[in-house]
């Protein structure tokens, strides 16, 4: 479950998130990185998303002014999510990839660069999972303990065109999804339609073995 980065010579880097829980030290190493670069596509397919600082820290390094993420709309108050502006941030073009799997930060930062013409976001309509919950742990008996629990939504996220993202996800601009036979060899024709388009040529079958699937070390 760590940031994954390739340079496609001085054209085009190519990042692959996760989940959106790195250090703000960690997303400004990988985006020094990639201000070295014409193009940036972040790939974001099976992100379930994570913390939202490093939501901000990664949106920030796309804009040279503060923007606005969404509303957080809560039962008793609102609050603006706010991110800043970079006064380095990186300039080429950046295309988004997502997937169903796409959630929570990983739609936001999809939505945010659409709304803000910053990029495009290529792949499959995203889970629509963008509410925010609280976990309330609780405990009754004494001889007998019994420990149990509930989530209870508290906040819903608007963005500013005035629509939150739950049960709706984001729409991608170009909609690509690849077909069973593709996915069973390996194949990976999203990630290489995305870099054609950044003027990369890359062969579905060569976009397949960017990103190696990492097994998890035993302990």
């Amino acid at each position: 479950m760590h940031a994954r980065y390739l340079e496609l010579g001085d054209q085009l880097m190519v990042l692959k998130l996760p989940e959106f829980e790195f250090t703000p030290t960690a997303i400004g190493d990988i985006m020094n990185k990639a201000r070295k670069r014409q193009n940036l596509i972040v790939d974001l397919r099976g992100n379930p998303g994570g913390s939202i600082e490093t939501l901000r820290v990664l949106l920030s390094e796309m804009f040279d002014r503060d923007v606005k993420i969404a509303d957080r709309v809560g039962r008793k108050d609102n609050k603006p999510e706010i991110a800043k502006g970079s006064h380095n941030p990186f300039t080429g073009r950046v295309i988004v990839l997502v997937d169903n799997g796409s959630a929570s930060c990983a739609e936001l930062f999809a939505r945010v660069m659409q709304l803000e013409k910053r990029g495009v976001v290529y792949g499959d309509r995203t889970a629509g999972a963008v509410m925010e919950a609280e976990d309330y742990r609780e405990k009754t008996g004494s001889d007998v303990v019994i420990f149990y629990g509930a989530s209870i939504t508290e906040f819903d996220l608007i963005m500013t065109d005035r629509k939150s993202l739950e049960h709706v996800g984001v729409t991608p601009d170009r909609l690509l999804l690849p077909s069973a036979a593709a996915v069973a060899a390996g194949r990976d024709p999203v990630l290489a339609a995305a870099a054609q388009e950044l003027g990369v040529t890359l062969t579905s079958e060569q976009a397949g073995k960017l990103f190696p699937f990492e097994w998890a070390p035993e302990n």
